[in-house]
């Protein structure tokens, strides 16, 4: 079902509304009465059933990916930033301070299928209109890209000899058991061994040893 508005004439006696305590002219208060809220819910809501529980409110989703993306943070630490925040519980439309998570964090990932790469677009040019729009960039400083294109180490296990070799055995030994073959030795922890090995030697530069553990 499509997302559910916030009733913000409905108070609390018993409460100090978030605008009482937080500094107005804080960035993201500021920042929060220029974003298109509106026009999120008119763009993401055709990407829900019209029946079912109301899902949460695009505000608050939307303003949960902008805090995320604006201090790289990953789902579980933006929700759980967000409880104690007072600025950005405003940010996301809230008037009253929030003592419990308004989400799961898994909640995130699923919205974000939901709208796909499109909706991901719309909240990033809703972003750009906006610095236009305060004057934080000029429109010629859109005229240029810069893309760094820097090359940034990663856990990658690169297909070596030793790995490949072990890497097929295993396939073979696999393929025997399910065609119903009898193996008189699978040589599995025999050549797991080797494989560790010849990684080792390699490293140490010890190629002739290397190279006796390949042949092994």
């Amino acid at each position: 079902m499509r997302p559910s508005k916030r009733n913000k004439r409905c108070g609390d006696l018993f409460k100090e509304r978030l605008a009482a305590i937080i500094d107005m002219n804080h960035s993201l208060v500021r920042l929060s009465g220029l974003m298109p809220w509106d026009e999120f819910d008119a763009e993401f809501g055709r990407h829900y059933r019209p029946l079912g529980r109301p899902a949460k409110p695009t505000r608050l989703m939307a303003g949960l990916h902008f805090l995320k993306h604006m201090y790289d943070l990953s789902d579980e630490e933006t929700v759980e930033r967000w409880v104690e925040n007072p600025y950005w519980q405003s940010f996301c439309g809230f008037e009253f301070f929030q003592h419990q998570f308004p989400i799961d964090p898994s909640t995130m990932t699923r919205w974000r299928k939901r709208i796909g790469p499109e909706g991901m677009e719309k909240l990033l040019s809703a972003t750009v209109g906006v610095a236009i729009e305060s004057g934080t960039i000029k429109k010629s400083s859109l005229e240029r890209v810069l893309v760094d294109t820097t090359v940034q180490p990663k856990a990658i296990a690169h297909p070596t000899d030793s790995r490949l070799y072990h890497k097929a055995l295993q396939l073979l030994v696999r393929q025997a058991k399910r065609a119903g073959i009898i193996l008189r030795r699978s040589h599995t922890r025999v050549a797991k061994k080797a494989a560790l090995m010849a990684g080792r030697y390699a490293h140490a530069k010890q190629f002739k040893r290397m190279r006796r553990e390949l042949k092994s």
